[in-house]
């Protein structure tokens, strides 16, 4: 999940491709008419858009464009690099890219829930640099194809969001949020509420440990017990505004039937993304410690990918390991497919290892891209949030983990 460059900070070491990508949220103009005159007005940004500042209304307006015609001069030069075989099964003879929406702050935590009835869901996104999460109606492939008819215009769907993170659904197919700010796990159960209108907040799911609150949450996954597992670094505290940590970086567990929280896997620096692997025997967990602080990138820290075993009480973590590092930058968000390939969102755009930890196919995007989430029908469509830009790709593999459907319609 994404660090600090949403607030206006860039890492050392980060791309010219990222930093233009901060340069053109800045100059996003809307423009306003008074009496004969004309003046351009930017959507505030960062802690501009948290509670309690006069401006923070204003971060609502957002101008998103749909569909967007991308110029090719922003364009990757070459979109998908195949490393291996195994790649160009998964993406086909002839991959599309498709951009679905673009003037978003910085994109992280999609999550797609689908209908009762039909092709059609909802994907549901966050804007971290805008303190909101949108929605985006999604209708379906057209003739087996991503085209302009699949899916609506997003719409804001809560705002302030407590600059909320990484998101999945839970068993019943509620929402739940890391939120920065919030430093909290939230649950929308009323997704239908926020649908009408922005203003409703969602209740605390977890939000403390051992009478101390939570650092900054960043990213989680629900197991098949119905269990939270998420990940909890201190990114928030170093800049909102910046005050000492109440605890260590800690990965938890929470247990909704009985409301604990246990720790599962103390001593990373920063943990980030976090995934099961195939029937939940195992947990990637990746530590994003080489981001420090703002303008600040340290490459004798972690940028890596750790897999853990899960022991057969379903609780236990043991037998830590490395499975990969990632570079450019750093791993930040990630999925898996039903075949156990890891898809991690990283400074150049989405890297594609697979089981013994093989780097062998790469979706190179024209800006950093924090987060990704499968989706679709048939959970064979890959959403990504590239700094302002969703985009959608359609593979010949689904997302290992199955589609939740929405609880309310």
């Amino acid at each position: 999940m994404r660090k600090f460059l949403a607030w206006g900070d860039m890492p050392k070491g980060s791309s010219s491709t990222a930093q233009k990508a901060i340069a053109g949220i800045a100059t996003l103009g809307i423009t306003l008419i008074t009496g004969c005159q004309k003046s351009t007005w930017n959507p505030p940004t960062g802690s501009a858009c948290l509670p309690g500042n006069p401006q923070a209304k204003q971060c609502r307006d957002v101008s998103i464009i749909n569909n967007p015609v991308y110029p090719e001069s922003q364009s990757p030069q070459l979109t998908v690099i195949s490393l291996d075989p195994e790649f160009e099964e998964i993406v086909g003879r002839t991959p599309n890219l498709v951009p679905l929406a673009t003037g978003f702050g910085f994109l992280e935590g999609p999550v797609f829930l689908k209908e009762k009835n039909g092709n059609g869901g909802i994907l549901f996104v966050t804007d971290q640099i805008h303190n909101s999460i949108y929605s985006l109606k999604w209708k379906g492939l057209i003739n087996g194809q991503i085209t302009k008819d699949s899916w609506e215009e997003p719409r804001l769907f809560r705002n302030p969001s407590g600059v909320a993170d990484g998101q999945t659904p839970d068993l019943q197919g509620n929402l739940l949020t890391a939120e920065t700010t919030g430093r909290r796990i939230s649950i929308t159960r009323s997704i239908s509420a926020n649908l009408k209108n922005p203003n409703p907040q969602a209740p605390t799911l977890v939000g403390s440990y051992q009478g101390k609150r939570l650092n900054s949450p960043n990213d989680l996954v629900v197991k098949t017990d119905g269990t939270v597992w998420f990940t909890d670094p201190s990114y928030g505290s170093l800049q909102f505004p910046p005050q000492p940590a109440e605890l260590p970086n800690n990965v938890y567990r929470y247990d909704p039937k009985n409301k604990q929280l246990k720790v599962v896997a103390p001593g990373l620096v920063m943990p980030n993304g976090i995934a099961f692997g195939p029937g939940e025997r195992t947990l990637y967990i990746i530590d994003s410690g080489a981001i420090q602080g703002p303008r600040t990138y340290y490459p004798y820290l972690p940028h890596s990918i750790y897999l853990y075993d899960v022991l057969a009480d379903g609780k236990t973590l043991a037998n830590k390991r490395l499975f990969a590092n990632v570079a450019p930058g750093f791993p930040d968000g990630m999925r898996l497919d039903e075949k156990g390939n890891v898809y991690v969102g990283t400074l150049e755009g989405i890297h594609v290892i697979n089981p013994q930890g093989k780097l062998i196919g790469k979706f190179l995007m024209a800006k950093q891209t924090a987060n990704l989430s499968f989706g679709g029908a048939d959970n064979n469509v890959l959403f990504i949030g590239s700094s302002n830009t969703l985009w959608a790709v359609k593979l010949n593999v689904k997302g290992q983990t199955p589609i939740q459907t929405r609880p309310e319609q």
